[in-house]
């Protein structure tokens, strides 16, 4: 089949050149923007019947005045001296900040209303509401205790990672920080920051476009210097570059168009990952079939037949190499968590074309750069450095000349000829360490937002001057969702239990690291005077005033809407810890416990508990991804366990595969986990979640390639050479082109690194030092080592059960043979 191919892609190079051009062209214009067909968000890609998600729809239906969406938080404070916020002070919040607030909804089109049943915003502003301190439900909250600040909450209808939010965030960031005028209004001493979970989204959504943008530039970038490295020759080096930016740009808009119709789900910041998947495989590709086009003019061919040649001899090993690698990453569409099931199926679709591409493109661009292509180190049919530019005797020709990477596997085989089983050992040795350390800290991933972004973002820093006046879980508190059809908690039944719970989570508050408890028993905290007593006292027109104030507080509490009137409440606490934190989680467990044994005999009985807020969706994405990495896990590894029996027909051989670059994942996960700590131990939250999933994904496709590489080679030269031999010959022949195809792939991966996400920037490092650990132990150490000690008979009987019975020499060699020693 790959004859035929290879025959008629020279024959008709023109054709095949010109059908990718207008592909690209036709396929780009009719995509539509990408920003039009992805998705925002983080928690909105749980599944449908989490308990946190489930517990949103309830709120949203019981309280819908108080939208669940996100908001954007103003810190207003006064640090110095001892009087804090000062009458001006909240003048100047009320009179002055508030109502510029409401000129940004105003100009962005009106505050956001709901529409006409649909349950969704009208398209106007995304600002829904603004609160300060006299509001009537929640403005004593909105006072620190040392009244040193005061917070301004802008609510918007939108979720926190919505792209819209970041005009609504840069308004207000814009008069806060260059709006001349109203900088003159500020009483000096006074500090105004910006915080909130919207702006949280808007660092995070800028921090990942500027990764983007940094991860695609420093992509081509690398992989122009690598190959001009490797080929010292421009247009050579420009063929894969070339073939690759076509897939990923007709990639790309494939599946913008698919998302726009609806077939494919697309989140923010997908195209990073299957940019750099294409980028790093792609160029691999080209760079296997280019390299045997070399062998083949080597072998006396023109040049148009050692083309076709090269697409009949490596285009199966492309193709398995391919499929291995989308079967193993495709594995992720049988995940749960929405972005996990939309890389797989993106990242797996997008291989297609770049492997079609390295087949159909690159031999089409070869015979369109034809005896030009190896420039400028000939002119000729044959490449030869004595034709080129250089002259021979000159020192850069004698450097071009020399092949230092045949060196280096000239040695290493020597090397495992003399002693397989010390180096095996030593190497495993030097290793393990690493493993262990990735399976002590397996568990220790953060979930947090705040941690991957830098420290001097304006989200950042917001949140550290809330957390300066207020409890950490001010953030984001956890509200307790009680819903029960046969409990009236207007009436004394169900104060009473609210009460009761109240009482019994009071009495382990330290132990429950619970900061405040605010519902209808206590509307403004567990430390605010008794505001009903506090009315007993007043008279005439103040004391109406505030029991009428009392109530709607209360109301705040529990549901009054139709079908749920009276058996919904609500109770927020506000926990010691950031919501954000890997610490918040451990906590939620230990209220969940406490709720749970302290639940009055009334609230036992027919009442659904649903905990929502920050912490609790994080504990279930933690719940959820853990689920999804174990049995990723196990799909990816036994699929293609599946495929190099396939390929190899050895279960053995391959099963031991498997196991080295399960080997090599766990080191890699060890370093990265040793590497990050060492950078920053006191800050350290532990590896982004996303890592080992998409780090186990792609090490283990990838790393399967570069032994399918290996192995077909070594099946191929034991036809003549011997078991030992063979191997030994597949290493050196294969050593060169390997190392380039991982050294091109590690530098695509630490393109990742360019941009400020911490987590991209692990996953960066993580993927490039796990590439470089295969390219360069694993395969041409660990692998070989193994083959050559079991084709010497090293394993006695167990060798014919491990894949050697066809080649199990009679008598173990010593492991020091003088046959090999040269």
């Amino acid at each position: 089949m790959f004859r035929v191919l290879g025959n008629t892609v020279v024959r008709y190079w023109q054709i095949f050149l010109t059908g990718w051009i207008l592909a690209l062209v036709g396929i780009s214009y009719a995509a539509p923007e990408w920003s039009t067909v992805v998705q925002n968000g983080e928690f909105a890609f749980l599944p449908g019947d989490s308990p946190s998600l489930l517990g949103e729809k309830l709120f949203k239906r019981a309280f819908p005045d108080d939208l669940l969406a996100s908001s954007i938080v103003i810190v207003v404070r006064r640090e110095h001296g001892d009087q804090g916020l000062t009458e001006k002070d909240l003048k100047f919040i009320e009179e002055d900040l508030k109502p510029r607030l409401e000129e940004i909804a105003e100009s962005e089109g009106g505050y956001a209303t709901e529409d006409d049943g649909s349950g969704t915003p009208e398209k106007t502003s995304n600002i829904s509401r603004i609160r300060t301190y006299t509001d009537k439900s929640i403005g004593d909250l909105l006072q620190s205790e040392d009244n040193k600040a005061s917070l301004v909450i802008v609510e918007l209808s939108t979720e926190f990672l919505d792209q819209s939010n970041a005009k609504t965030v840069a308004n207000i960031e814009h008069l806060i920080q260059h709006d001349d005028e109203f900088k003159k209004e500020i009483e000096p001493g006074l500090d105004i920051t910006l915080s909130g979970i919207a702006t949280v989204g808007r660092d995070m959504m800028r921090a990942a476009n500027q990764s983007a943008e940094a991860t695609e530039l420093w992509t081509v970038l690398l992989v122009v210097l690598l190959l001009i490295i490797i080929y010292r020759a421009p247009i050579l080096a420009l063929i894969p570059l070339f073939t690759v930016f076509v897939s990923v740009k007709i990639a790309l808009s494939v599946l913008a168009i698919l998302g726009d119709w609806g077939y494919v789900g697309l989140f923010s910041g997908i195209e990073v990952y299957v940019t750099v998947i294409l980028y790093g495989a792609g160029v691999d590709y080209c760079l296997f079939l280019i390299a045997r086009h070399r062998e083949e003019l080597d072998k006396e061919c023109t040049f148009k037949e050692a083309i076709s040649n090269s697409i009949a001899t490596v285009g199966a090993a492309l193709a398995a190499s391919a499929g291995t690698t989308m079967c193993g990453i495709g594995m992720m569409v049988f995940a749960q968590f929405g972005k996990f099931q939309q890389a797989g199926i993106a990242m797996s679709l997008s291989l297609f074309f770049v492997l079609m591409a390295s087949l159909t493109l690159s031999p089409a661009l070869l015979c369109l750069a034809g005896r030009f292509a190896y420039w400028p180190q000939s002119f000729n049919e044959r490449v030869a450095i004595s034709a080129g530019w250089l002259t021979p005797s000159s020192v850069m020709a004698r450097l071009m000349q020399r092949n230092w990477a045949g060196s280096l596997w000239e040695s290493v085989s020597n090397a495992l000829l003399k002693s397989p089983g010390k180096i095996w050992l030593s190497t495993f040795l030097v290793l393990f360490p690493f493993a262990l350390i990735s399976i002590a800290c397996y568990g220790n991933l953060s979930y947090g937002l705040l941690s991957e972004l830098p420290s001097e973002d304006p989200s950042v820093v917001g949140t550290k001057a809330v957390q300066g006046h207020y409890p950490a879980g001010a953030t984001g508190p956890l509200t307790l969702l009680f819903q029960n059809p046969n409990i009236d908690f207007s009436n004394s039944q169900g104060r009473e239990a609210i009460e009761t719970l109240t009482e019994a989570l009071l009495s382990q508050k330290e132990a429950l690291g619970i900061a405040d408890i605010r519902n209808m028993i206590k509307p403004f905290g567990i430390d605010a005077e008794d505001e009903m007593e506090k009315a007993k006292d007043l008279r005439g027109l103040a004391k109406i005033k505030a029991i009428s104030r009392i109530k709607v507080i209360k109301n705040y509490y529990v549901s009054l809407e139709p079908d749920l009137e009276n058996h919904v409440t609500r109770m927020d606490l506000v926990l010691e810890k950031d919501p954000f934190s890997h610490d918040s989680m451990m906590q939620l467990e230990r209220v969940k416990a406490a709720v749970s044994k302290s639940l009055p005999k009334d609230l036992r009985n027919d009442t659904k508990l649903f905990y929502i807020g920050a912490t609790a969706s994080i504990s279930d994405l933690k719940e959820v991804t853990d689920e999804d990495q174990a049995r990723i896990d196990i799909l990816v590894l036994g699929s293609v366990f599946l495929i190099l029996v396939i390929l190899l027909r050895r279960p053995a051989i391959s099963a031991y595969l498997i196991v080295s670059v399960f080997f090599s994942y766990l080191v890699t996960l060890g370093v990265t986990f040793t590497v990050f700590w060492a950078l920053d131990p006191e800050n350290f939250a532990g590896l982004d979640w996303k890592v080992p999933m998409f780090l186990f994904t792609i090490l283990i496709a990838v790393g399967e390639d570069y032994n399918i590489y290996l192995i077909t080679r070594i099946d191929e030269e034991q036809k003549t050479k011997g078991p030992v031999e063979g191997v030994i010959s597949a290493l050196k022949k294969t050593g060169g082109i390997i190392s380039s195809c991982g050294i091109i792939m590690a530098g695509t991966f630490s393109s990742l690194m360019a941009g400020t996400l911490v987590g991209m920037q692990q996953l960066g490092f993580a993927l490039a030092f796990g590439v470089l650990l295969d390219t360069f132990i694993i395969r041409p150490i660990i692998v070989p080592a193994y083959l050559i000690m079991l084709y010497r008979g090293y394993f006695g009987s167990w060798g014919k059960y491990l894949g050697a019975a066809q080649f199990l020499e009679a008598k173990p060699q010593p492991e020091l043979d003088s046959t090999h020693a040269k």
